[in-house]
């Protein structure tokens, strides 16, 4: 399981993608940074640092469902579709392929935020750890449900057109559950981590309790599959 999570995790390091999507979002907070650093001097050292941790939550609410969807939308059926996963059930069981992906892939984000929140401390010398855990659990719920989708559609190709709807229809689906008035909205609200995020607190146990849901019916569906 961890020579899998290890593999995963260089394979996202070494990616083009990912290393220009890790340099947008540094180089985003950077400027979040300086922009909340010339504002300085109509906030207290307090405010200021909530400010520069804002611009990152904002940030990965906004687009780290497709950050996450474009870079491991094919984490499971990348190798079922070379048959290469063949080589892993020899040697493995399946649950721990599952699990060795899903932790190669929340290293390496929870590694992106490491870096992201060190340009932070570098500028202001605070470290916001709730809106980091906040980052983090939603970055967690769209890692488990790429894993789903990708063992839930066979080809790579469809599960990257559908990464890219998710991830349009979640931040979407979660600012109209916000603000909408609709009865209908009450009940999405709690389909996506943003009402969660937004309740704070224990509420946001709820997002790994999906993600755990997610990982569990990824598990079921990969026993069930003929490799």
């Amino acid at each position: 399981m961890w020579a899998i999570c290890q593999h995963e995790f260089i394979r996202l390091f070494k990616s083009i993608k990912s290393l220009i999507t890790v340099a947008f979002i540094v180089g985003i907070s950077y400027l979040v940074s300086d922009l909340v650093n010339q504002a300085a001097s109509f906030f207290p050292a307090h405010e200021l640092a909530k400010g520069h941790a804002l611009g990152i939550l904002v940030l990965i609410m906004l687009l780290g469902p497709l950050f996450v969807f474009s870079l491991s939308h094919d984490v499971m059926n990348r190798e079922l579709a070379g048959r290469t996963i063949r080589f892993l059930v020899t040697r493995t069981s399946r649950t721990k392929i599952i699990f060795g992906k899903f932790l190669g892939v929340v290293l390496f984000w929870l590694a992106c935020l490491v870096i992201t929140f060190g340009v932070v401390l570098a500028t202001v010398h605070t470290f916001d750890a709730k809106t980091f855990w906040q980052c983090l659990s939603l970055l967690v719920y769209c890692i488990t449900l790429a894993v789903l989708l990708s063992l839930a559609v066979p080809r790579p190709s469809y599960t990257m057109f559908l990464g890219i709807v998710l991830a349009m229809v979640l931040p979407g689906l979660g600012m109209w559950s916000a603000l909408s008035g609709h009865p209908a909205a009450q009940f999405t609200a709690y389909l996506t981590p943003y009402t969660f995020i937004q309740k704070g607190g224990a509420w946001i146990g709820f997002i790994w309790l999906y993600a755990v849901v997610f990982l569990s019916v990824s598990i079921y569906l990969f026993q069930r599959r003929d490799c």
